[in-house]
C-alpha cells in the first residue's frame, strides 16, 4: 500500500518521463483546487459533465473528507476527494440506497477527481483511485461508491478496470443524469 506523500514516474504519450508527486491536500490549497476546477469546466464541451463545488464546500472538503493532491514540478496536475465511511456524515453515498448505520459505516464515496487537460493520459485518475481504494479497505470499509455521468466514458473506464459495476442511474448534483458505481471488497 502507498502511505502520502510519495512520486510516481509516469511516461507522457510523447514518450516523456514525467514525476508526479502525491500529497495529502490541506485547507491552504483551496486557491489551487478553485484554479483546477475552473479550468476543467473551462475546457468541458458538456457542462453536466462536471458538478462543481462552491468554495466553501471545497473548504469544507479539505477540513474532513481525505483529499489528495497531484503537483508536477510543483503546478496542480490533479485533485481527489473521499468521503470516509462515516455514517453521521451526510454526504455518505450510501444515503442514495437508505443504508442503515451499520453499512453506513463501511461505505466509503469516491466523490470527486480532476486532472488538469495538460496531464490527462498519464493514469494520474487510476492512481487516485487505487490510492483511495487502499486507503478505503485500511479504514474497514466494504465498500466503496461512486457517481459517474453516462457522458464521461473515460472515468468510466477507469472504475470499470477496478471492478465496480452500475448499480443505479439517477439525476443528483441538481438533475444532472449519474451512474451510481459500487465496489465491493
Amino acid at each position: 500500500m502507498l502511505t502520502l506523500p510519495f512520486s510516481h514516474k509516469m511516461i507522457s504519450g510523447k514518450g516523456v518521463p514525467v514525476t508526479i508527486d502525491f500529497r495529502k491536500a490541506v485547507p491552504e490549497d483551496i486557491d489551487k483546487v478553485i484554479a483546477l476546477q475552473d479550468e476543467i469546466v473551462d475546457a468541458l464541451p458538456d457542462k453536466d459533465l462536471y458538478a462543481t463545488f462552491s468554495r466553501e464546500e471545497s473548504i469544507a472538503q479539505l477540513e474532513h473528507d481525505i483529499c489528495i493532491m497531484a503537483e508536477c514540478n510543483g503546478e496542480v496536475a490533479g485533485y481527489s476527494v473521499m468521503i470516509p465511511n462515516d455514517p453521521d456524515n451526510p454526504e455518505n453515498y450510501g444515503k442514495y440506497f437508505n443504508y442503515d448505520r451499520d453499512q453506513l459505516a463501511r461505505t466509503v464515496s469516491m466523490d470527486l477527481t480532476m486532472v488538469s487537460p495538460k496531464y490527462r493520459g498519464l493514469g494520474i485518475q487510476r492512481m487516485f483511485n487505487k490510492l483511495r481504494l487502499g486507503m478505503a479497505a485500511e479504514m474497514g470499509a466494504t465498500e466503496a461508491l461512486t457517481t459517474i455521468s453516462p457522458d464521461n466514458p473515460f472515468s468510466y473506464r477507469n472504475f470499470l478496470v477496478l471492478n465496480f459495476e452500475i448499480v443505479d442511474e439517477r439525476d443528483l448534483y441538481g438533475g444532472k443524469r449519474r451512474y451510481i458505481l459500487r465496489k465491493t471488497f
